[in-house]
């Protein structure tokens, strides 16, 4: 990995030999948007940013773990709030969560709402631009 390869930090005291050269541009951008445009950064408080799977304390809420003891699961890979879409576009709030032997979606106003085990699932699969959740039976 040379020089230009690694990642650029916020703090850097290195100084490029030309400031972000900027392209001139059809786009819609404005000149206050444009100094930060095409330039990643990366800050320090992500730096040592650890992958906690649980961001929703799952054992500190009762009935999610009244849930998940009901279902036999014992452990929580991942757990988060999402959307989700239903057939009528509308967007609903869910609670998912990704243990050792399923896929639970839970609706937090009324419960559980469905469970997917893994052994049923081929693939699982985030699309990061739009944040829609895909599977496969």
């Amino acid at each position: 990995m040379n020089d230009s390869d690694a990642p650029k930090f916020d703090n850097d005291e290195r100084q490029e030999d030309i400031r972000m050269r900027l392209r001139p541009s059809d786009s819609n951008v404005t000149e206050d948007q444009e100094p930060f445009m095409g330039v990643k950064v990366r800050r320090k408080a992500s730096r040592r940013h650890e992958y906690k799977g649980d961001y929703m304390d799952i054992p500190s809420r009762p009935y999610l773990m009244k849930i998940l003891q009901k279902q036999g699961d014992k452990q929580v890979f991942f757990a988060d709030k999402v959307l989700k879409f239903t057939s009528t576009g509308k967007l609903k709030r869910r609670i998912l969560m990704v243990t050792d032997f399923a896929v639970y979606l839970v609706d937090p106003d009324t419960g559980l709402n469905i469970v997917l085990q893994l052994t049923s699932l081929r693939k699982f699969s985030l699309r990061k631009p739009k944040g829609v959740l895909g599977q496969e039976l």
